[in-house]
């Protein structure tokens, strides 16, 4: 029983005098099946607890809403907080995307990259493929009309399809989001930020944040990923360099790493935290590494068919076992240890399904949508990813040039004259021609875009089953929408 002060005394009367305790014990259930599942449905609430009168699920809903204690331990207590830190601020939309109905995308992942060195096995990307550098000029026109035209409150990331640092010229968009007072974060491999690109791209000091995505801690390790000699050596000689510059140019930077939990690497966590403590003791005038981010390989290559994405010089085979993520959750048992040990500094964020782990709750994955059950028009309201051609992707692993198949979830195309992202996507949904997705489609969402599809599904299915979101267990309402929904990788708010 949860140790509340809510009561369920008025609810005894109007149902027929039914216990206050067995009203307090389904509140319960409620409260923490959405602690564990935030995407379930109403139906599904209503099914397994045997529910036989819906206004009865209503009311109860009514008694969590209302409750804050109860919403904290849902939204920011629960194992399912990562996922709840995506959800809440998207939610507000939720009615705007089931309708088709115009609305500015909250989030706008920026592709700049040309090309890319390294040849990861879970990285969706048409090995074979890179822009022409003929069209950089042109590119970088198109994405900085679109953050002239973004609202205020729309989040701008920086990363990839393709490695950004192979742009020359990224410090012109970084200059100007941050002129626009947009927060700017990077996500990069680290093999071209050395001091001369720095010197000759000196905005990037105007980054809010910088995350590098780690492949490894050692020579060996880093080459069995990224397929490349001496990977490892240059990165971590440009990341040493990178945090002893940013200590005199910009100590507000915030920088760290991503690690992808992989059958590959994953018995390696702890000799990333080492890898870290050694490259905070080269860094001798300041702060080191702020933040870790691990993250689950939600196999948008991995264990695909292969018939897709054929053109591939290298691909890993599956995704982690049952077996290999019980033995995770060993290592994450073991974890926190480990960092006050190594790192007490480090902020950890786990991502949706390693917080379970984190928290020893055995979980078999991320939420992932089945192909078919991918939303018809997307949900351009919420997000979309924009490359150097300006072609406007609905799912972010969609926007690699030349992936297979993906021309499906191009919507659109920037230009430098009056086809702005507004016009593409208005006239996409105009159109009023849903898009047919198939099963292995799925490959084209990242775990971000599975949830914010599950959030879609889940409303319109509730909508349907006649408890709409509004009257569902969580006050959305009572979110602040000027709380971000960009990336924060360095703290635990939203």
């Amino acid at each position: 029983m949860i140790n509340n002060n809510y009561s369920a005394n008025n609810l005894t009367q109007k149902y027929n005098n039914l216990e206050a305790k067995k009203i307090e014990e389904d509140l319960d259930k409620i409260v923490e099946n959405f602690c564990m599942k935030p995407w379930i449905s109403q139906e599904y609430i209503f099914d397994k607890l045997n529910y036989k009168d819906k206004q009865y699920l209503k009311d109860l809903n009514k008694i969590i809403r209302e409750n804050d204690q109860l919403q904290l331990k849902i939204t920011k207590n629960s194992a399912a907080k990562k996922y709840w830190n995506t959800i809440l601020p998207f939610s507000y939309r939720v009615n705007d995307v089931i309708k088709n109905n115009y609305r500015f995308p909250l989030r706008i992942a920026i592709f700049p990259g040309v090309s890319c060195m390294f040849y990861c096995g879970f990285c969706g990307r048409n090995q074979n493929a890179k822009y022409q550098t003929s069209i950089i000029d042109e590119g970088i026109n198109k994405i900085n009309n679109v953050i002239s035209e973004a609202n205020k409150g729309t989040k701008i990331s920086i990363s990839g399809g393709l490695e950004p640092l192979t742009n020359p010229k990224l410090g012109s968009i970084i200059k100007k989001g941050s002129e626009r007072g947009f927060k700017m974060p990077l996500i990069t491999n680290a093999y071209s930020l050395t001091d001369g690109y720095l010197k000759k791209n000196p905005d990037i000091w105007l980054l809010d944040s910088l995350r590098v995505s780690l492949y490894g801690y050692d020579n060996e390790s880093y080459k069995e990923i990224t397929r490349l000699d001496k990977s490892f050596k240059i990165v971590k000689k440009n990341v040493i360099n990178f945090l002893r510059s940013r200590n005199e140019i910009n100590k507000k930077l915030k920088f760290g790493f991503n690690f992808i939990i992989l059958p590959e690497n994953y018995d390696n966590l702890k000799e990333v935290l080492k890898l870290i403590k050694e490259i905070n003791s080269e860094v001798n005038n300041g702060e080191g590494i702020n933040f870790l981010t691990l993250r689950d390989d939600y196999q948008s290559v991995t264990g695909q068919d292969e018939n897709f994405d054929k053109d591939r010089k290298y691909r890993l085979n599956s995704g982690m076992s049952e077996d290999e993520r019980k033995k995770l959750l060993e290592i994450i048992e073991n974890f926190e240890d480990l960092r006050l040990k190594y790192c007490p500094d480090l902020h950890v964020d786990y991502g949706y399904s390693l917080e379970y782990l984190s928290q020893k709750i055995f979980d078999r994955g991320l939420v992932k949508i089945n192909g078919k059950k991918i939303r018809s028009f997307g949900f351009s309201q919420l997000s979309v990813a924009i490359d150097l051609h300006g072609d406007i992707f609905l799912f972010r692993e969609a926007g690699f040039l030349d992936r297979q198949g993906n021309e499906k979830v191009i919507i659109g195309r920037l230009d430098n004259q009056k086809n702005s992202l507004e016009k593409n996507i208005k006239n996409f949904l105009d159109k009023k021609k849903p898009i047919e997705f198939i099963d292995n489609d799925s490959r084209f969402l990242d775990s971000f875009d599975h949830v914010l599809n599950a959030l879609v599904n889940q409303a319109e299915e509730d909508e349907k089953f006649g408890i709409p979101l509004e009257s569902g267990p969580i006050a959305f309402k009572n979110f602040d929408l000027k709380e971000s929904v960009g990336n924060n990788w360095y703290s635990d708010d939203i």
